[in-house]
């Protein structure tokens, strides 16, 4: 079903303006983008696309198209779900998830269960890495991870689901709601998110962003972990501000925006289509549970 992704792609080229820009929402580098839209225009024996010098603008026919292409690619999810026929879904999944991510998937499969009590999902804990490399080696059939920042395979399909931005937190024996970040990060030990990971990259670019070299005294792969450090006032952090764990209430805890905007990472989920039938039906329920 390559024409499919062709057409999420090409829609999101028309939602976010360009190639660049839609990448980012795809999960594709924008070079990837190209190649499919070229695809789509042998596919359709028109051009989609007017191109002078970076600036990429919509045809006339591609503007005709856009209707079409999204009633072809909803009626296809719509399919894939089996939203409105109430047919029985039955069959075994292994999906993953990262650890701040579990607790909204289990939530939803044991819902879907009950609706559908034939349908058998397995769920895998592990970081974003090795679960997305799960996916592409068909060891397990999806995964909620990190957005990753590099080119997938075309046999997998990325739906991003909600994001997270990041925000440095801080022991309340240290930091109030009115501490200057800049100050906090100079001035006490700082515990790093592993900067080989896609979320440790992007505190890694906040810190640039800032020009602050903190004092770290740790580097760890755990939000949860973290917080749990930080909380006992071993060191402060830049972590993402978790959509589906209630950490911020706890008041031992603060949590601080910071500067020049903050980062964001996205929460997606990866399938490779090897059972998309039954993964569409739990990507489905994501969707509509954050609806």
């Amino acid at each position: 079903m390559s024409t499919i992704r062709f057409l999420r792609t090409f829609l999101a080229v028309e939602k976010y303006g360009s190639f660049a820009a839609a990448a980012g929402r795809v999960a594709l580098t924008q070079a990837a983008v190209g190649q499919q839209m070229r695809a789509l225009e042998e596919e359709f024996r028109r051009p989609l696309f007017s191109r002078s010098g970076r600036v990429i603008t919509l045809t006339p026919a591609a503007r005709a198209l856009i209707p079409q292409a999204r009633k072809l690619v909803a009626a296809y999810e719509a399919m894939l779900a089996d939203a409105d026929t109430g047919h029985e879904i039955a069959g075994s999944i292994t999906v993953g998830a990262i650890v701040s991510a579990m607790g909204f998937l289990s939530e939803n499969v044991v819902s879907l269960k009950a609706q559908y009590p034939a349908l058998d999902v397995r769920l895998v804990l592990g970081h974003s890495e090795e679960l997305a490399e799960q996916v592409t080696a068909s060891r397990i059939d999806a995964a909620l991870t990190v957005q990753i920042p590099y080119e997938m395979p075309v046999n997998l399909q990325w739906t991003p689901l909600y994001e997270e931005p990041l925000m440095l937190i801080a022991s309340t024996r240290v930091a109030t709601a009115q501490a200057d970040v800049g100050s906090l990060l100079k001035s006490h030990p700082f515990i790093r998110f592993d900067r080989t990971s896609p979320t440790g990259a992007k505190v890694e670019q906040t810190l640039r962003r800032m020009r602050i070299k903190p004092k770290e005294v740790l580097e760890v792969n755990s939000v949860a972990a973290i917080i749990d450090l930080v909380r006992q006032n071993v060191g402060i952090s830049i972590v993402p501000l978790l959509k589906h764990v209630a950490w911020t209430r706890d008041h031992s805890l603060i949590a601080l925006q910071l500067p020049y905007g903050s980062l964001k990472r996205v929460i997606g989920m990866l399938e490779n289509g090897r059972q998309l039938e039954i993964t569409a039906v739990v990507r489905q329920k994501l969707l509509q549970t954050l609806a």
